[in-house]
């Protein structure tokens, strides 16, 4: 059996995902498909729009046969860090041959060799990045520059080039694929399930019964960032600046810019579009404001880095189909798994950071206007009897 690994948000799954799926599958030749998903926060800073538990099932119903969390630290993160915990995952499942990730780009090699100038940076790279940077160009196009890579500094574009690197680093013998994709599908999505004309014409897979809260397309039970602003408030009148540059994110004077602009701005978002400028941008702001709210130090980052990174495997759902999968991944894991909460037994360092994931979901809960409240320990592993 081969198996391929795929990383992933689903914020929300889309028919570009399914694509994906299908051709990754026909490119790698593989037969099972394990994803890496972020779980109610993802990378852009800000809350998943539908949980964990119900992207899991869309996930499972496109043909997916095994789903494991990214933890809270490594899905709302730059892209360095959401890469190098991914892949760290894949890799220390011990049972995923290969990766195939979207990129605007399309060209493995391109990707690759870009990813191989990052990794070892030379002088020259070194000294070409910074005279980037100085010119105003974004750290990802500069890099991209001064690896000598016409390649633009698109999303996908960007964490490809991430998973790449990560592979290098864990010196894994996983092979990548990319496909191309354009970017903008979800953010779209995402704007039109909020505008309330989420329905079969705007990409969105009806067959995975996508759901919006009520019959007339209602975003009530979607989550919002802005449904966290008393919290987000709270914080910032209740710490000290000195306090607030424990946070991941919040540095070089960031904490004072928040502050100031809050006073006259009620809703995350409006301090956000204030405060924002071309080196604070918007999504760096963005999730120094989760991290913050979600009590995510730079202290137990550190400690989760010099540790190796995810300290556990959390079996979100599977394709019951494929039972053999997970009794792989039990096997040939280096990671403990974790398939029942009640019954998790973990070392100190992991329990804590599986705590952490408990916690920021019952923030995530206050995130919805119609406050739905999400219980870790009474909901169950998600199960699919499909086989496609």
């Amino acid at each position: 059996m081969k198996t391929l690994g795929i990383i992933v948000e689903y914020n929300p799954l889309h028919t570009g995902h399914r694509g994906h799926l299908a051709k990754s599958k026909e490119i790698s030749g593989c037969d099972t498909i394990i994803a890496v998903m972020s779980g109610n926060y993802v990378q852009r800073g800000e809350p998943a729009i539908f949980d964990k538990w119900k992207r899991t099932k869309m996930a499972l119903e496109t043909g997916v046969d095994l789903v494991i969390e990214l933890p809270l630290y490594y899905a709302a993160a730059s892209a360095g860090y959401f890469a190098q915990g991914a892949v760290s995952l894949l890799e220390k499942s011990g049972v995923v041959d290969c990766l195939c990730f979207g990129s605007e780009s399309g060209d493995i090699e391109t990707l690759a060799h870009c990813a191989q100038a990052i990794f070892t940076e030379d002088e020259g790279f070194k000294e070409r990045l910074s005279g980037y940077l100085k010119q105003g160009l974004s750290y990802p196009s500069a890099r991209a520059k001064a690896a000598e890579i016409a390649l633009p500094d698109t999303p996908n574009n960007v964490l490809g080039i991430e998973y790449l690197k990560a592979l290098t680093i864990l010196n894994s013998q996983i092979k990548p694929y990319t496909v191309p994709r354009s970017p903008g599908a979800a953010k779209e999505i995402r704007e039109a399930l909020k505008r309330n004309k989420a329905g079969t014409g705007n990409g969105i897979e009806t067959g995975n019964k996508v759901e919006t809260g009520n019959k007339n397309g209602s975003s009530s039970n979607l989550a919002d960032l802005d449904n966290l602003s008393p919290i987000f408030h709270y914080i910032l009148r209740t710490h000290s600046p000195k306090a607030l540059q424990s946070y991941i994110d919040v540095s070089e004077g960031l904490e004072n810019r928040l502050i100031k602009y809050a006073e006259d701005n009620r809703l995350i978002s409006d301090i956000i579009v204030a405060a924002k400028t071309k080196r604070y941008t918007y999504l760096r702001l963005q999730r120094a404001v989760l991290h913050m709210i979600l009590g995510m130090t730079k202290a137990n980052l550190a400690a989760y880095e010099s540790a190796g990174g995810p300290q556990y495997i959390r079996v979100l759902g599977f394709n019951s189909k494929r039972p053999e999968l997970l009794r792989l991944l039990e096997k040939h894991a280096t990671l403990p798994i974790v398939v029942n909460l009640k019954k998790a037994d973990l070392p100190p360092l992991a329990t804590q950071m599986l705590d952490e994931e408990i916690r920021s979901t019952k923030i995530y809960s206050l995130a919805f206007s119609n406050h739905t409240y999400f219980n870790e320990y009474a909901i169950p592993i998600c199960l699919s009897d499909m086989l496609k």
